[in-house]
């Protein structure tokens, strides 16, 4: 995990990078957003909103709390994510999951593997990469956006077990990326914390769940994530 310094010196470098003027781009290129409160909520918002007022981009975000890839019988985002791609047709999809999976596995008929069994990692991942396929299966860039610290610690650990499956399984599609934003959201020594320095003052970043992002903690976000996704997509 990138440490915050290291996170802030390679986003300067990013927003000195060259881009294609936006004449030159694709007229509206598209931009899917889907995923869990994270989506629903303010980064969802800033971030769809800031791709559009600065890049020209058209976005379409579809967000639903309190789901993820676990519970694919109370929201299954691999069909609504192939469905949504099918509708809206973008040039590439952000995503962002993990806050509501670290818990047991629905296999259907009452069949569960719970967290921290075995099989379970290789389930995960096998949903990973289904619902990678299902969102881009017309060749779609795709940006998977990790899970920021927690304050409780037993689910702290198990989202940075989920970011390492999200990182390894990304690893391997040429055309997706995963962004590692743990340093963004945590203090220098890589641990949960409720205020950071941001935009020249010290500002509680965190909703008082210690899970959630408040509308300052969103905004830091989005701010950090949306050069990623312009770079590329400017080329």
């Amino acid at each position: 995990m990138l440490r915050r310094r290291q996170w802030i010196a390679s986003l300067a470098a990013l927003s000195g990078a060259a881009l294609l003027p936006r004449s030159a781009r694709a007229a509206q290129t598209k931009v899917l957003l889907l995923g869990d409160s994270m989506i629903a909520g303010g980064f969802g918002l800033f971030l769809a909103r800031d791709l559009e007022r600065e890049h020209g981009y058209l976005t379409e975000r579809r967000g639903k709390s309190s789901t993820g890839l676990a519970r694919p019988d109370f929201y299954d985002w691999i069909e609504e994510g192939a469905a949504a791609r099918a509708a809206f047709e973008p040039d590439a999809v952000v995503c962002m999951f993990g806050g509501n999976d670290g818990q047991g596995l629905y296999m259907g008929r009452d069949q569960w593997i719970r967290y921290g069994e075995a099989g379970w990692d290789e389930e995960y991942r096998r949903r990973i990469h289904f619902f990678a396929d299902a969102v881009t299966a017309g060749g779609e860039w795709l940006f998977w956006v990790g899970m920021p610290p927690m304050r409780l610690e037993r689910l702290h650990t198990r989202v940075a077990h989920m970011n390492e499956l999200y990182r390894e399984a990304l690893a391997i599609r040429p055309s997706a990326r995963f962004l590692d934003i743990w340093s963004v959201l945590a203090d220098d020594e890589g641990n949960y914390a409720d205020h950071l320095e941001y935009a020249g003052k010290r500002e509680r970043v965190r909703a008082g769940d210690g899970i959630h992002l408040n509308a300052a903690g969103s905004r830091l976000l989005a701010d950090a994530v949306r050069p990623r996704i312009s770079q590329l997509l400017g080329q």
